[in-house]
């Protein structure tokens, strides 16, 4: 086969998949029947190159408002680059001949962030600071925005920046503390863990009945509902048993967490089980260190926790195997 017909046929395949058109594992299937050797580091060569071209864009931006020591200037010029990326993206995502759909979602993503940017910009010129309700309501409408836009378009990728502002615009967020440290916090854990179960039947709902009937041109939105809803239903459990809170919640969590891997099993459905391996893990390894860090030393608490983690492992992978149907026969 010539190369230039691997290409083409690889390029489409990897297109119906950022469509939704096919799922990981068929493009799995069908991806190594035609992509080359190198392709790959190809890929990754073209997009550090496109992203190190949009991060100088960007600092030259910021060189000439700094200069001009003006927020409003380089919010409107933000705002500008964001109005231009978003123009270019959704023209290459709609266009009939399908030529760059990827590029285009990520324009489009790209414009929809530069445009929450512009947004603090014009409100820390016009109102000096951003303290306040301000930051949360911003990234709350940029999320909106951003999901419209996906909605109107069927890009998943925006979807992600949408409810990826949402929830931080919802209350949660993160900093970086110096020193290798960083910090996340959620300001109303009860309240976001909440509004993660309603994303997550909002998820399954969109999966299992609107892709296949209405929104089917939307397939992989529900999975993003569910992604998220489920991070964040963890996120905000695990929040709630740091730092001596009540052993109510240490048992929720973990309660929680057995729930995910037995819903996971009922539904055949493996996010639910990872996230419920993944955190009930996190749990276990956390009422460990709360309790046993001080009282141990380093290596010895290591050795425990490696101990522990191989009998859970191998009893899960027992229990896996005498369920299996090759055992059942």
């Amino acid at each position: 086969m010539r190369s230039i017909t691997r290409d083409v046929l690889t390029r489409e395949v990897t297109d119906w998949h950022q469509q939704g058109l096919i799922d990981r594992p068929l493009l799995e299937v069908l991806l190594p029947r035609y992509e080359t050797q190198g392709r790959f580091l190809a890929a990754l060569l073209k997009w550090i190159g496109l992203f190190a071209l949009f991060q100088l864009g960007l600092a030259v931006l910021a060189a000439i408002a700094a200069l001009a020591q003006s927020a409003l200037l380089a919010a409107l010029m933000l705002c500008g680059i964001g109005i231009g990326l978003w123009w270019l993206g959704v023209r290459l995502a709609t266009d009939p001949r399908r030529r760059h759909p990827f590029t285009g979602s990520v324009l489009v993503t790209a414009s929809l962030a530069a445009a929450g940017g512009g947004f603090m910009l014009l409100n820390i010129a016009l109102n000096g600071d951003a303290e306040g309700q301000a930051i949360p309501t911003i990234l709350v409408l940029t999320g909106i925005l951003s999901a419209l836009t996906a909605y109107r378009y069927h890009l998943r990728w925006p979807l992600l920046l949408a409810l990826l502002l949402s929830f931080h615009g919802m209350g949660a967020w993160h900093a970086y503390g110096g020193h290798g440290a960083y910090f996340a916090h959620i300001q109303d854990e009860r309240l976001m863990a909440v509004i993660a179960l309603v994303a997550i039947g909002l998820g399954l709902w969109h999966e299992r009945l609107l892709e296949s009937g209405p929104l089917r041109r939307c397939v992989g939105f529900g999975g993003l509902y569910l992604i998220f809803g489920l991070l964040y239903f963890n996120l905000s459990l695990w929040f709630l048993t740091l730092f001596g809170r009540p052993l109510d919640w240490v048992l929720l969590f973990t309660a929680a967490g057995i729930a995910q891997i037995v819903a996971g099993a009922r539904l055949h459905d493996a996010r639910f089980t990872g996230f419920g391996i993944v955190f009930l893990a996190i749990d276990l390894y956390t009422r460990l260190f709360e309790h046993f860090w001080d009282r141990l030393s380093a290596g010895m608490f290591f050795l425990i926790a490696g101990a522990l983690a191989m009998i859970l492992g191998y009893a899960f992978e027992r229990q896996t195997y005498l369920h299996s149907p090759e055992r059942q026969l």
